[in-house]
């Protein structure tokens, strides 16, 4: 009977855990303000596309110069943005919203970074500060810039 119910356990669990190993999820409360919300939900799709390595959803949330720095100060280009399945756990805190004027924000989040350890020599910080800056191009909010830096444990 333990045997069972342990086969049946390791079946569930195959089957959920990649599904929630993919998806970007929210610790706490997010934001309390309209613009704020839709940027977390456009956030989201971001990571969910380049976690996925599914390039479409980029071209809509993207601006066409674009730039994205970095933990290690490195810029990235659109087409390097497309993961290798390096990210298994992405969660994101304390969302913040600044509006810089009618046709710009400014969208920071602290986020929690699991990885799938990989051959390469690449270390992923797994405490982060993410830093964007969201522009308004006819109806739609789009990421014109994104920068990733390291938080020391405690700050």
């Amino acid at each position: 009977m333990q045997l069972r119910f342990f086969a049946i356990t390791l079946i569930a669990l195959t089957f959920t855990l990649p599904a929630d190993a993919q998806s970007p999820t929210l610790i706490g409360d997010g934001p309390s303000d309209q613009i704020g919300t839709t940027l977390l939900e456009q956030e989201k799709a971001f990571i969910t596309a380049e976690m996925h390595g599914d390039a479409a959803p980029l071209s809509r949330l993207l601006t066409d110069d674009f730039v994205l720095v970095d933990t290690a100060g490195h810029n990235v280009s659109r087409g390097e943005l497309i993961g290798e399945g390096d990210l298994k756990h992405y969660a994101i805190y304390q969302p913040r919203t600044l509006v810089l004027n009618d046709g710009a924000v400014m969208f920071s989040y602290n986020v929690i970074v699991g990885e799938t350890p990989s051959d390469e020599d690449i270390h992923i910080p797994r405490y982060q500060r993410i830093t964007t800056i969201w522009v308004k191009q006819g109806t739609d909010w789009k990421k014109k810039f994104h920068q990733a830096a390291a938080l020391q444990v405690g700050s």
